[in-house]
């Protein structure tokens, strides 16, 4: 007779007992019942085995001092990876609203730290640790109480990702925002690169002595799509071959989003460009880079981005973009766990 489990099927085939392991999507066949360890399975291949929250503010954790002091989980969704058996899939969950269920011990004299989790406590499968019956809620925000000051991960063992770490000083008895760090990351974060290229000018383009900004080198400038997204964006740049042409040339270049750079929407670090004034011509790179946060504001907006050049107003020494002269960036938008 033919023993079935969840996962497995054996048959007696030829007089030999085989196991049959290959799993088919139930989607595809008529009248067949989905169990939920397959759905599991199905979260797992989705997300490629990775766990976390889903958009880059959900279940974000602050403090509540009104009406109890506490804190407050914010909605959104997660995946979580499941530990405890083989083959156990992952848990989908949903927080549709703002969670304030889990309550912080005062301290006494000395310091305590605390993590923030979202655990599955699934019932189900064979071996679980958990004893009661499953009633529709599976997984929970739990509170872990006496973590190691620093701790970022979950201790091994059970299926859940981490929200944030409570560093509670000795003898208080309510969480302030200063307390609560942040150790939520996205399950299958959103990313996007792109290359922007500029040639020169067909003459020489000196740029300009002044205390205040100007646009250069001419040419690069580009119309870019910030997706909605896209909490964070790393990028470099350089502009190659710049003719030094007189004097002590010393300015600051650096990126920025938005159609003026006098007042821009969003400027990147500055790059120092400093030659010394020399028999010339001499040929110059300039190069740069930086990680910045991208404020919600400028999601889903296409903004100009392009360079801002100034000097200090006192040395005179000049730079130029020629037909030699090249400039290009590479840049990628990512999407991390942002409280805004």
């Amino acid at each position: 007779m033919a023993e079935r489990d969840p996962l497995h099927r054996r048959h007696l085939l030829a007089g030999r007992l085989v196991q049959i392991t290959f799993q088919t999507s139930a989607f595809a066949v008529d009248g067949n019942q989905l169990s939920g360890n397959f759905l599991r399975l199905m979260q797992a291949t989705a997300t490629g085995g990775s766990q976390g929250i889903t958009g880059a503010q959900d279940m974000l954790v602050t403090a509540n001092t009104v009406p109890n002091p506490g804190i407050n989980i914010a909605p959104g969704a997660c995946t979580i990876a499941g530990v405890e058996v083989p083959y156990q899939g992952s848990y989908y969950g949903y927080n549709v609203g703002v969670d304030t269920s889990l309550t912080i011990a005062a301290t006494g004299g000395t310091i305590r730290s605390d993590l923030i989790v979202v655990r599955a406590e699934d019932p189900t499968f064979s071996g679980s640790p958990w004893g009661n019956p499953a009633a529709g809620q599976i997984l929970f925000p739990r509170v872990i109480s006496g973590v190691s000051p620093g701790s970022t991960t979950v201790p091994g063992g059970y299926s859940a990702i981490p929200l944030a770490r409570i560093d509670m000083p000795a003898s208080v008895s309510v969480v302030q925002q200063s307390y609560i760090h942040d150790l939520r990351y996205v399950c299958q974060p959103q990313r996007i690169a792109q290359i922007l290229t500029a040639a020169g000018p067909g003459s020489r383009t000196n740029w300009t002595v002044s205390t205040s900004a100007h646009a250069w080198p001419p040419g690069a400038t580009w119309p870019v799509f910030i997706p909605t997204w896209a909490t964070t964006m790393v990028v470099t740049w350089t502009i190659a071959e710049s003719l030094y042409v007189s004097g002590t040339a010393r300015g600051f270049l650096n990126p920025v989003f938005g159609s003026s750079v006098t007042a821009p929407a969003l400027a990147f670090p500055q790059t120092i460009v400093s030659v010394p004034s020399a028999t010339g011509p001499w040929r110059h790179a300039t190069t740069g880079g930086a990680t910045i946060a991208v404020p919600a504001a400028l999601r889903g907006t296409t903004q100009t981005f392009q360079f801002a050049q100034v000097t200090d107003g006192t040395q005179t020494g000049l730079m130029a973009a020629d037909e030699a002269t090249c400039t290009s960036v590479i840049f990628e938008f990512q999407q991390l766990a942002s409280a805004t």
